[in-house]
């Protein structure tokens, strides 16, 4: 059976925004990450490490953390990483190119250890899912319907070589926020992805 380390924000935590704490996710079996595991259970072992407001790691306290959640990860055959949405908007104008730059650093990062540049341990880079801000004078200017942000990702992946997949691409429902996945879109994220899974081809293929 193959493992599988995911890496990602409040998307990939299944935040419940209208769970009435800052905690509140949705229950496991209907986020994306618990459908995934359960439809490819005997395939696939999912470990899943998501955090609220998490960036792509780049300063040294993110590294850190990074580099302990990946040895405690021990073992693993792939790295699924979602990340960028919280970089994206904690800039002053929108940049995609930034984030991608900020995501390139860190799979270079990865490339120096043995197991990544030997491919022993494969990487999906996997573009998060759309903002939108339609109708808000200030934020309107960070949504990505335009599919910007993704093609930023898509272009980094075919620069290192690593896998790709492209939640940006699914026309999902969000939050009023603009920015988290309704319970609704948590399926679809989840069917999208198990056909990513079922196509890869991994170090054990």
């Amino acid at each position: 059976m193959k493992k599988c380390l995911f890496y990602g924000d409040s998307n990939t935590y299944g935040v419940d925004v209208r769970g009435g704490h800052s905690g509140a996710r949705y229950p496991e079996n209907q986020r994306f990450t618990g459908i995934l595991a359960n439809e490819l259970k005997g395939e696939w072992e999912f470990i899943i490490e998501a955090k609220v407001g998490r960036c792509i790691p780049s300063m040294d306290f993110e590294l850190e953390e990074f580099e302990e959640v990946i040895e405690k990860a021990g073992d693993i055959d792939l790295l699924a990483i979602m990340l960028g949405t919280n970089d994206y908007l904690s800039y002053s104008k929108p940049d995609a190119d930034r984030v991608a730059g900020r995501m390139k650093a860190l799979i270079d990062r990865l490339f120096e250890n043995e197991a990544y540049s030997s491919r022993k341990t494969d990487i999906l880079l996997i573009a998060p899912p759309k903002l939108d801000f339609t109708g808000d004078r200030y934020y309107e200017k960070f949504s990505t319907l335009d599919g910007g942000l993704s093609k930023a990702l898509h272009r980094v992946a075919e620069d290192e070589g690593v896998h790709f997949a492209d939640v940006g691409s699914l026309d999902l429902p969000l939050e009023k926020d603009g920015i988290h996945l309704t319970i609704e879109a948590e399926e679809p994220v989840a069917k999208y992805l198990l056909d990513v899974f079922r196509e890869l081809k991994v170090n054990k293929d």
